[in-house]
């Protein structure tokens, strides 16, 4: 009787490990003064288009996810939205509007060190962020974020 306790619950210890494992490895953790910043590797991605990426996790409340066609970030503030490095000049007539984001000091930080990031793991086909200027905002929940969505890269 023993035996099959055992075994039942060496099945279940066995099968939570590989339901839980996920495709992201930590590369980089490091405290800044913006607080603990973590460093992903994502693979295996449910985009079809997209077999990988970085993602950069900052306290549990700004993510950046790097692509080979571009940067995006998201905040937990502003959960409907999302940044999208934009490059070159802001149009004149849009400087003052809420289509743009300048970069902050953060986004200075992380997207200087991504290029660290993406050169040790020999990434050449990603976007590095030299020329950008400021984030484009895109509103990517109309209605809201959903009541039970999980806070997580987009």
């Amino acid at each position: 009787m023993k035996n099959v306790q055992i075994k039942i619950l060496l099945v279940f210890l066995i099968s939570s490990i590989i339901s839980c494992s996920t495709n992201k490895g930590l590369i980089k953790r490091e405290k800044t003064d913006f607080g603990t910043i973590k460093y992903y590797v994502q693979t295996e991605l449910n985009d079809e288009n997209d077999e990988k990426r970085i993602v950069i996790k900052v306290e549990d409340s700004v993510y950046y996810s790097f692509y080979p066609d571009g940067i995006d970030k998201r905040t937990k503030k502003d959960k409907d939205l999302v940044y999208r490095l934009f490059y070159g000049v802001i149009p004149k007539e849009m400087e003052d509007s809420n289509a743009y984001q300048k970069l902050s000091k953060l986004d200075s930080l992380i997207l200087s060190r991504s290029n660290r990031i993406l050169d040790s793991l020999k990434w050449h086909d990603f976007k590095r962020w030299n020329g950008a200027s400021a984030f484009e905002i895109e509103v990517v929940y109309y209605h809201g974020f959903p009541e039970n969505g999980k806070f997580e890269p987009y």
